[in-house]
């Protein structure tokens, strides 16, 4: 389905199994494959939501600002479709998405989980983030994807797959293109500030990260998981960043009983 917001963009959004509402929220990259490996499993208990977010993949980015707010206010759009209260799952910039969401009311909430998020880039983040922008910027889109592999899995999960290939080259225009949507992309998450948010969180919260997470360090986690209150902690001992991906079933294990508890 597609869903239309009133700035003109234009969401893709992707609706599977039967069940109590789930929305599942993406990071940076902001695509529903992400999630691909995980639908299948969660869908028999169910009703699963995902969507490419504005501007990527499927999605018209329309006219609205990219920022944390815009972007809960789309996703909340696609909870409001599901109907009833809805868990919602995001990860790394998807959780700074559910975050805001849930403490800003933006739709009926059961249950929240915040996947190797943070409340505030830190020295860390902001280095890291600028530093990716920097390599966007002077060697391209290719060399940014590149090295975000490298940040984002673990050697072995890359070995493995011989996840090592360079994308294509592209056009002048569509590189510039590529350029214009990472750049605002890091801009949210640089511009993002969520440290007043977890006070206003009052439903039952599941805080994941991976200890050997090198984009969104392990420690965001833990400050997460202290400053809700209430909220149950389950770190993952490896899987990188996208450990959602590398070690799916560790990941299911934690989600699945806390979202039927």
């Amino acid at each position: 389905m597609r869903l239309t917001r009133p700035d003109g963009a234009e969401l893709a959004v992707s609706i599977t199994g039967e069940g109590p509402g789930l929305l599942l929220v993406s990071g940076l990259g902001g695509t529903a494959g992400f999630w691909s490996k995980l639908v299948p499993a969660l869908a028999p208990h169910f009703r699963v939501a995902v969507l490419d977010q504005r501007g990527v993949g499927a999605s018209t980015r329309g006219t609205a600002e990219v920022n944390i707010t815009t972007l809960a206010r789309d996703a909340a759009a696609v909870a409001a479709a599901l109907g009833g209260p809805v868990a919602l799952c995001g990860h790394s910039t998807g959780a700074a998405i559910v975050l805001t969401m849930a403490a800003e009311r933006m739709c009926d909430v059961s249950r929240l989980v915040l996947s190797a998020g943070w409340l505030k880039p830190d020295p860390y983040l902001h280095t890291l983030f600028t530093t990716r922008l920097a390599i966007l910027e002077r060697a391209g889109y290719a060399a940014y994807e590149q090295m975000g592999r490298f940040l984002g899995y673990p050697a072995e999960a890359l070995v493995t797959a011989g996840n090592f290939v360079a994308p294509d080259l592209m056009s002048e225009a569509r590189e510039a293109e590529e350029r214009r949507r990472w750049s605002e992309r890091i801009g949210a998450l640089l511009g993002f500030d969520g440290t007043g948010l977890p006070p206003r969180v009052t439903i039952p919260t599941l805080v994941l990260g991976a200890e050997d997470d090198l984009i969104v360090p392990h420690h965001h986690q833990r400050e997460m998981a202290r400053a809700i209150r209430g909220a149950a902690f389950a770190p993952l001992a490896e899987g990188g960043h996208f450990y959602p991906q590398t070690r799916e079933e560790t990941f299911l294990e934690r989600l699945l009983p806390f979202l039927a508890a």
